[in-house]
C-alpha cells in the first residue's frame, strides 16, 4: 500500500479485509478505488483495484448463473402487460397484499417466512393483465437468495410491502438491493459518453464536475475509458461516477404499500422518493402499478360499433396510431391511412394522422 494514502483509503481497505461476503468485499473495493490517490505513482494501485473489482463481479455473476442450473429454480416467465415483484421483510404482509389486490390465494400466517416459493397473482387494469409475483424474503440468506435477486434484476418494477409505516424496513430493503447494484431511489447519472478519435479523457460542462478532475480522469481511464468525452448534464460527484462506470447497475421503479398490521395507518405519502400507499387506496394503487410499466392501454373499435374494452392493446408510452395497427394485423398496418381517436384528441372521433401519439385509455378506429 502506498505510504501517502489518506485515512478514507485506509478505512476502506480495513473494511475490505474484514469483509465476510462477496457483497461486502465489492463495497470495500469500490470505496478503496474511489479514495485511492490520484497521482501518477498510484496508477498501478488503481489498475489493480479495477482488476479486482471486475474479477469479483465476474465471479458473482458466474455464481448466480450456476445457481440457476442446479437445485431449485424460481424463474417465472413474464406474462401479460408486465411483471411486478412484491418484496418485503418476513411477515410484513406481502401475502395479504397479494390476496387483496389480485386473484391469488397465498398462504397467510402470523409467523415469519410463510412464503417459501413465489406466489403469482394477476392484477386487472382496464382489461390489461399485470403479473404480480410475491417473492420469498431475500434478507434471510437462504439458498434461493441469488435466484431471487436474479428475478428482481429482470422484473419491470417492484412493490415494497412494509408493516405499520415502519420505514426502517424500506431502509433495509434499499440497503440489501444496493449491495446487488439494484437502485430504486437513484437514476443513471445524466452523462453522455462519446467515443473520441483522440487518446485521453475529456469533459464537456466541466463546471458540473464536483471532484478533482485528475482523480476523475484516472478513475475513468482505469475503468477502460481511454479515448472518450463525457458530456456532464448534471452535477457529478464520486458516487455518481462510480454508478456511471458500474456495468451491473440496475435502476428500477418502485412504490411501497404499508399494511396496518397493528392498526397503525399511513402518516406520509412519500419516503426517500418512494410513494407510500395503503390498501384503502386500491384504485390509486392499481393505477400507479400500471404507470410504473411505462405502458398505455388503447381500445379499438370498428366503424359503427362500440369499443372493445375487454381486450385492449398494451403499448409502450409514446406509441403512435401506426404502432397500434401493427398489433392488430399486418394488413391494417400496410393499408392504414389515418384514424379516428376518442380520448386525447381535441374532440371525440377526431380524424388524426397515422403518426398521432396515443395516450392512455384512448379509443382508436383505423381508417384504410
Amino acid at each position: 500500500m502506498p505510504a501517502n494514502v489518506n485515512y478514507e483509503f485506509a478505512n476502506a481497505k480495513k473494511k475490505y479485509e474484514e469483509a465476510q461476503t462477496n457483497d461486502e468485499k465489492l463495497i470495500g473495493l469500490q470505496e478503496m478505488l474511489s479514495t485511492a490517490p490520484s497521482h501518477k505513482g498510484a496508477e498501478n494501485l488503481r489498475k489493480d483495484l479495477s482488476r479486482k473489482i471486475a474479477s469479483l463481479k465476474s465471479k458473482m455473476e458466474k455464481q448466480t448463473q450456476a445457481a440457476k442450473k442446479t437445485g431449485h429454480t424460481i424463474n417465472i416467465k413474464k406474462e401479460g402487460a408486465g411483471q411486478v415483484l412484491v418484496v418485503g421483510l418476513p411477515n410484513s404482509g406481502k401475502s395479504t397484499f397479494l390476496a387483496e389486490i389480485t386473484n391469488a390465494k397465498p398462504e397467510i400466517a402470523a409467523y415469519p417466512f410463510t412464503t417459501t416459493k413465489p406466489e403469482i397473482g394477476t392484477l386487472n387494469y382496464g382489461g390489461a393483465h399485470i403479473q404480480l409475483v410475491e417473492l420469498p424474503s431475500f434478507l434471510d440468506g437462504g439458498e434461493l437468495m441469488s435466484q431471487v435477486y436474479s428475478m428482481i434484476r429482470v422484473a419491470d418494477a417492484l412493490v415494497l410491502v412494509i408493516s405499520d409505516c415502519q420505514f426502517y424496513q424500506i431502509d433495509l430493503l434499499l440497503e440489501n438491493l444496493e449491495k446487488q447494484d439494484v437502485y430504486l431511489t437513484k437514476k443513471r447519472p445524466n452523462v453522455k459518453i462519446v467515443k473520441s478519435d483522440f487518446v485521453g479523457v475529456s469533459f464537456v460542462n466541466q463546471h458540473n464536475l464536483l471532484i478533482d478532475k485528475q482523480k476523475a480522469i484516472n478513475l475513468l481511464r482505469d475503468s477502460g475509458y481511454r479515448s472518450h468525452t463525457f458530456i456532464l448534464n448534471q452535477k457529478i460527484d464520486m458516487d455518481d461516477l462510480l454508478l456511471l462506470i458500474n456495468p451491473r447497475a440496475k435502476y428500477m421503479k418502485a412504490i411501497c404499500v404499508s399494511l396496518p398490521i397493528n392498526n397503525i395507518k399511513k402518516k406520509t405519502n412519500i419516503y426517500k422518493k418512494i410513494k407510500i400507499y395503503d390498501l384503502e387506496e386500491k384504485e390509486d394503487l392499481t393505477d400507479e402499478i400500471f404507470y410504473m410499466l411505462d405502458k398505455i392501454v388503447v381500445y379499438t373499435k370498428k366503424p359503427g360499433k362500440k369499443a372493445d374494452v375487454k381486450e385492449p392493446l398494451v403499448l409502450d408510452n409514446n406509441s403512435t396510431v401506426m404502432d397500434a395497427s401493427k398489433d392488430i394485423h399486418k394488413t391494417i398496418y400496410k393499408n392504414l391511412k389515418s384514424a379516428r381517436v376518442w380520448g386525447s384528441s381535441k374532440y371525440n372521433g377526431q380524424k388524426v394522422s397515422k403518426n398521432y401519439i396515443l395516450k392512455n385509455k384512448d379509443i382508436v378506429e383505423f381508417l384504410m
